[in-house]
């Protein structure tokens, strides 16, 4: 019995199959030079319509901010799930950053805004109070 080689059978196959169409041409059309082909411009098309007289508009792509990241204590992440369960029937997709952005465009200017900022001044954490604390700037003054 003939051992089976795998080549054999792939030629085999390759032989059963009739090419639909030639894969490259048997003859280039001119001959290659060491210089870079010229690219032919493609014309550009002419909108088409489709059907409502209207000629197709590109879709500009959508724009992405950047990733930025934010330390928030317990308080801060409690308010943003309660602005998400308050927004969640109201609107199919909820997430944090869709919450914080709702939320500053929805914020007005004037003292409840001073009032949070003063609250939020009292748990951060990278602002010192001056004059309680006794240590020196860098420039050595108190």
């Amino acid at each position: 019995m003939k051992k089976h080689s795998k080549t054999e059978d792939l030629l085999k196959i390759l032989a059963q199959r009739t090419p639909q169409a030639p894969l490259a041409p048997s003859k280039p059309e001119r001959p290659a030079s060491s210089a870079r082909p010229k690219v032919q411009k493609m014309k550009s098309a002419p909108p088409s319509n489709t059907g409502t007289g209207h000629p197709r508009v590109a879709v500009p792509p959508p724009v992405r901010g950047k990733a930025i990241q934010f330390y928030l204590h317990t308080p801060d992440e409690k308010l943003i799930r309660e602005f998400a369960v308050w927004l969640a029937p109201h609107r199919k997709r909820i997430n944090d950053s869709l919450v914080l952005k709702t939320v500053l465009r929805a914020a007005k200017t004037g003292p409840d805004l001073l009032a949070a900022y003063d609250a939020a001044v009292k748990v951060d954490g990278r602002i010192r109070q001056k004059g309680g604390s006794g240590h020196e700037d860098a420039r050595g003054s108190v």
